[in-house]
Parts: C-alpha cells; structure tokens; sequence
C-alpha cells in the first residue's frame, strides 16, 4: 500500500477490517472510505459499493477469508467488485491469508477472474497456515507494472528477511495435499467444540465459512458494549474474546459483536466452554 498508493487517493475498505489496514493506509496519506459488512451473513452491500466508487477511488482493500467475521466473499461479489474495477480503473489489494483455512466453500483469488489480474496485488503468508505468525513471512504476487511500487517501498522498510527462515518457508510451502486436509479436519474440529459450546452458553452466532474466528453477539448477557463485556469475560470468567469495536471506522457498528478463535488445543477450548457454561448468565 505504501508503494502504490499517493496522499489523497481513496481507498474503499470493507469494515469490520484487520486493524492494521487502517494504520497503513494512514501512513500513505489515504483518504479511507469504509463499506460496512452487517451481521447476519456479512453480505457486500452493492448498491452502497456502486455508490462508494468515484472517479478519485484508487483502490479497494479486500481480505477473503474474512478477519473477523470468518466470511468467505461469494464468486458473485467477487465477480460485481471485479467489474466496478475495470470499469473504473481501481486496484485491488487482497489479503488471503487465510486461504487454506476454506470450511464451507472454495477459495476464490479475485486475481483469478477475468481482466483482474493486472489490477491485483495478492498479499498471502506463511502465519496462518502453517502456524508460524511470529515469523513474519509472507508475499505479493502482482504484475511488474505494481510489483515495482512495492519493491520500492519494501527496500526501505524491512530490506531482507532472515534468510535460513525464507528457507524453511520454501520447504514448508512444498508441503504435501495431505498436511492441508489434515489442517482443514483439525481446526474444523475445534470449530465444532467452540461453537457448539457457544451455542450452548447462549451466545448468538453468526456464521464463519473461514479462518479459524467466531462472531457472536454478546447483548443476551446484559453488558453495556463489547468491551465491557469482554472485560467482564477476563475478571469474573478467565477467558478472553476481542471487543469487534477496534474493526471499525466507527466503534459503535461494532459494539454488540466480540470474536473468539479457535486455534487453541481441544483441552483450552473445552475448558472455555466450562467457565462460561459455569459462570455467564443471560440477562
């Protein structure tokens, strides 16, 4: 983003959103327009996309599988931002880390569709998929004409990665088929022991097709917004959720949601549900 986008171009983001995209749009001087996404489903609003898109748009930000709602963007969504793209001459950033964490449908690069490839820079990382976050590697896939503006601005910022790490990354992005059916059946797993478990402390869930995160509406337990509930959750429970509130432009869009995660050990997980079943009330 620092490499391509200038002070005053606009960036359509679709919120909730990653926390850092905000931080680094505001570092390249963006003016950030923001999308919202709604619980139930987390649909696209169209016609408020449509609207959003003017001739000074210089690019729109996507991450699918979604961060935090565990939403997968459909081939039909993809399909109408692609079009509005092209025919408004927009670039596309795409953050699919979570690619490989796909439950309920099929991944989908928005670079893969017609005439988006020369538009697209797609951003992917080792974190997630092979557990391995705090080493901070990961890639852009892009045509020339964009990969130029990142390589300038990544010859100034971290310049080189530990070099036995990009190693190893190498060897592990060989792996075979078998280790991301093997990681698909595990964390599809734990997602049933969490949300199970959720259900049954009685949370409102809402549905996640991918990443290993959960989106419930917490109101049913009579705290004010998210993050006094999840306060609440860490002094009087011992567990720990994310407010949704940090996701937004506008805090208050998320103060009725809080995430949990799933990539914990069957034993932690269960152990959540206890203390919850043990000590939330409705309200």
């Amino acid at each position: 983003m620092l490499g391509l986008i200038n002070p005053g171009d606009e960036v359509i983001l679709f919120a909730p959103f990653y926390d850092s995209y905000e931080a680094t749009l505001s570092m390249a001087g963006a003016k950030i327009k923001c999308i919202t996404l709604r619980p139930p489903d987390f649909s696209v609003p169209i016609d408020e996309l449509k609207s959003a898109i003017t001739q000074d748009t210089r690019a729109v930000l996507i991450n699918t599988p979604h961060n935090p709602t565990g939403k997968m963007f459909t081939r039909e969504e993809l399909s109408t931002i692609a079009s509005l793209c092209i025919e408004n001459d927009v670039l596309v950033f795409t953050d699919e880390v979570y690619d490989k964490l796909a439950f309920e449908m099929d991944h989908i690069s928005l670079a893969s569709l017609p005439g988006m490839y020369e538009r697209t820079v797609t951003l992917n990382s080792l974190g997630k998929t092979f557990s391995l976050t705090g080493w901070k590697i990961g890639w852009a896939i892009a045509p020339p004409h964009l990969t130029w503006g990142v390589r300038q601005a990544h010859s100034f910022l971290t310049f080189a990665t530990s070099t036995p790490m990009q190693w190893a990354a190498a060897v592990a992005l060989r792996a075979p088929e078998s280790y991301y059916v093997e990681l698909k059946r595990d964390y599809m797993a734990k997602k049933e022991i969490l949300v199970e478990g959720l259900k049954a402390v009685g949370f409102k869930i809402f549905p996640s097709s991918g990443t290993y995160f959960v989106v419930v509406d917490h109101t049913p337990f009579g705290l004010e917004n998210d993050v006094a509930f999840c306060e609440y959750l860490i002094k009087e429970v011992g567990v720990v959720a994310i407010p949704t509130s940090v996701f937004y432009l506008n805090p208050e869009d998320g103060k009725n949601l809080v995430r949990f995660t799933f990539c914990k050990d069957e034993g932690t997980l269960r152990a959540a549900v206890d203390r919850m079943k043990e000590k939330l009330k409705r309200k």
